[in-house]
């Protein structure tokens, strides 16, 4: 089912809806291999026999041997085409064998045989998830709880699909309909947990991984899930200890890694934050979030050659990546080279030409370089944006004052009196152009 990429998703089916899948119903691996032997030799005798057949494919199957199900459901169908069960079985075998079409095409055929069995209707849901079709597998998967209101595995399956649409009430209304039917469900808790960190409803997504930690107290996507709900509450120090847990089952975790990442970031340990990312693009060398991270954290340390290197390759990959050029200039412009971040800053502006705070940046960067009548351009341009951009009409009244022009000082600095009456520095600089001009004013 798309939406879900993290093992704790799985193919089910109705328990107890055939009963050759009551008969083979905790049978371990050794003894499926038996019923294939044993089936096996009644075919020899009697190669027509539907039921031995039908039994082999199913053994076959929950071996994981689809292809040889496949082979065994063709020849249930050839002796018997009205047979419902094994077109939507064959069906579910060819959906694992990546045959998407073909197994759609053999759900149409068991739901136009059985159009009361509910299970069709949901082996074809599932499909269509898989095709990307959320809205009909959506109606599949209604209209297979339509026939069977407790159908749990259709509740928690249509609650995925409504996720990946982003209808998250709908999805949640599913997933709680799933565990009220089955309160140990624990796939049905981990997506509803999924669901609450993506509304940032931390309290109910933390209820719901500890229930699958309880059920599962190695489940690594769960322990992760829990770390990202515990840092999303300002709990780092709990959000780290669950990500650890979480990275010693499973340690090649790039999410848990830039969880952990973000986790210490939050509380000022740039170092571990940075190598936490730096093993991320070790597996995800192209993951840009990542790598804008690392260059964030970077720069808190300082280390602003290191942070251009992060959001250079952000740029390389992804050349119309605003914030890359936003946060490169601010590097630049620390690293003094306000050249460079003034180029930064273009771009940032041809991507996004209505953010003050661009030409607030590129105005200072051009100030830095002595072009005094750009750098009020562009503070200007900021506070035509943003009329409360004090830090703008600060640096334009100082920039007017060095070129002579007193009256335009005294009018920015007004304005920022204006805007914060308590700025006692800002009453100082216009008091100083007044008297050092001997311009007119308060």
């Amino acid at each position: 089912m798309t939406g879900e990429d993290d093992g704790m998703e799985q193919r089910e089916s109705p328990e107890g809806h055939r009963e050759l899948r009551r008969m083979i119903d905790g049978i371990g691996r050794e003894g499926l291999r038996r019923i294939i032997e044993h089936v096996t030799d009644a075919l020899r005798a009697n190669p027509g026999d539907i039921d031995a057949l039908a039994a082999r494919a199913l053994a076959y199957a929950e071996l994981g041997d689809h292809r040889r199900a496949v082979e065994d459901y063709d020849a249930v169908i050839r002796l018997e085409p009205g047979d419902a069960v094994a077109h939507d079985n064959r069906g579910a075998c060819k959906a694992e064998l990546g045959d998407l079409a073909g197994a759609v095409g053999d759900f149409d055929i068991a739901i136009l045989l059985a159009p009361d069995d509910p299970e069709p209707h949901y082996d074809r849901g599932l499909t269509y998830a898989e095709l990307g079709d959320s809205l009909q597998a959506i109606d599949d998967l209604s209209k297979a709880l339509e026939l069977d209101p407790d159908f749990v595995e259709a509740h928690y399956s249509r609650g995925l699909a409504y996720r990946d649409l982003g209808e998250l009430d709908k999805a949640l209304d599913d997933f709680d309909a799933a565990i009220r039917i089955e309160p140990n469900y624990g796939i049905a808790h981990y997506a509803r947990g999924i669901t609450n960190l993506n509304r940032e409803a931390y309290d109910s997504a933390l209820d719901d991984f500890d229930a699958v930690i309880g059920l599962d107290p190695d489940n690594a996507p769960a322990l992760r899930g829990r770390g990202v709900a515990l840092g999303g509450m300002g709990r780092g120090e709990e959000a780290i200890k669950d990500l650890g847990r979480s990275l010693d089952i499973d340690p090649d975790s790039s999410e848990a890694l830039m969880a952990r990442g973000i986790a210490h970031a939050s509380l000022e340990r740039y170092d571990l934050a940075i190598a936490d990312y730096t093993r991320v693009l070790d597996l995800e060398p192209a993951n840009t979030r990542t790598l804008f991270n690392r260059g964030t954290a970077r720069m808190r340390l300082a280390r602003y050659e290191g942070a251009v290197d992060d959001f250079s390759a952000i740029i390389e990959i992804d050349p119309d990546n605003a914030g890359a050029h936003m946060a490169r200039g601010f590097a630049n412009t620390l690293l003094g080279e306000h050249g460079r971040a003034i180029r930064d800053y273009d771009r940032f502006i041809e991507l996004d030409p209505d953010d003050p705070d661009a030409y607030y940046a590129r105005g200072c960067a051009h100030a830095e370089l002595g072009n005094p009548r750009l750098a009020i351009e562009d503070f200007g341009r900021a506070i035509a944006l943003d009329p409360d951009n004090v830090e703008s009409l600060r640096n334009r009244a100082i920039l007017y004052q060095d070129l002579g022009e007193p009256e335009k000082a005294v009018r920015d600095y007004d304005e920022v009196i204006r805007l914060d009456p308590d700025d006692l520095s800002a009453r100082q600089d216009r008091q100083a152009v007044v008297e050092e001009a001997g311009a007119d004013g308060r």
